[in-house]
């Protein structure tokens, strides 16, 4: 009889672990999908403001629903006894760091370069899993990363034109998306996702709203004007609510199941969306080696997700 109780109970702990896995997948899955649609309520947003205008009007309406959140009792935060440097660490990292370097390091390069740079996220967050985190990575998780790079590559070919110094801004988005999937599986031992997701976010808000300031030399006035037009408005709803405090809290939680490594495999299906997206709503053109990319990409992902035991 104890045989059969702890036969049953070793069961039942099995099939929980494998529904949290599972549903850490997906989470995985639609955030990093989500940031593929930010791209084109970015580009409508900057018509109407500057890039740190943008970001701090992201940030402040990704903290006022969280905020939201604790205020009906939907979430709670505890910091108390927590090593808060390294959710400060966290925070800086993304997103200010990321932010400020992809911006500049975009800006300084065409668009299919910053693809591909980008794109490589994956193969360091890789390495720095198995440095730092002690993951494993088996032969076929690496084959399947490189190959998702390569479809990027793929997907977002082009003309490349690049400058030393957008390639170093580039490699420092790289470096800062990489650390931050590593420092949030590392810091999801003291922080719930919520937890962190609002320290990235008040980080964030409370870094970008000055610069955002000096990028209008100090006129508020002139900084809130966007905000009186219905398309900035609505592309920084998306940003902020979805792009942020939703995609961000369901990657958080994946991280809490998910080894880093194999978890940024995904941020290439952010490529996936954004050229889906540009295509069908924005009516760019599509050449048939972006639908190969799209391919190795989509088959990378799944090899990765489905070689879990």
């Amino acid at each position: 009889m104890p045989q059969n109780f702890c036969g049953i109970f070793i069961f039942r702990k099995g099939e929980d672990i494998l529904k949290s896995s599972s549903k850490a997948w997906l989470a995985a899955f639609i955030g990093y999908g989500i940031f593929g649609f930010s791209f084109i309520f970015s580009k409508t947003a900057l018509e109407y403001a500057g890039t740190f205008t943008l970001l701090a009007a992201r940030f402040f309406i990704a903290l006022l629903a969280l905020n939201l959140l604790l205020l009906f009792g939907k979430a709670k935060i505890s910091f108390a006894g927590k090593p808060l440097g390294k959710l400060f660490l966290l925070g800086f990292i993304q997103p200010v760091c990321y932010f400020i370097f992809e911006t500049y390091g975009i800006a300084s390069t065409s668009a299919a370069f910053s693809g591909v740079m980008i794109g490589t996220v994956p193969i360091v967050g890789l390495i720095l899993g198995v440095l730092f985190l002690h993951e494993k990575c088996s032969f076929l998780q690496g084959i399947c990363t490189v190959f998702s790079v390569f479809g990027v590559y793929l997907t977002t070919s082009g003309g490349f034109s690049v400058s030393a110094k957008g390639f170093f801004l580039l490699l420092g988005a790289v470096v800062s998306a990489a650390l931050f999937t590593v420092l949030s599986r590392k810091t999801s031992e003291h922080f719930t996702a919520f937890e962190r997701t609002y320290a990235m976010f008040v980080l964030g808000f409370f870094v970008f709203l000055p610069l955002a300031l000096f990028e209008h030399e100090g006129q508020l006035l002139l900084m809130l004007k966007p905000f009186f037009e219905p398309q900035f408005i609505i592309s920084e709803l998306y940003l902020g609510v979805v792009s942020s405090v939703i995609a961000f809290l369901l990657i958080n939680f994946a991280l809490n199941h998910i080894p880093a490594g194999k978890a940024l495999i995904f941020s290439n299906f952010t490529t996936v969306v954004s050229v889906l997206a540009g295509i069908f709503i924005m009516g760019d053109s599509f050449t048939p080696t972006q639908l190969i990319g799209i391919a190795i990409i989509v088959f990378s992902v799944f090899i990765v997700s489905g070689s879990k035991k």
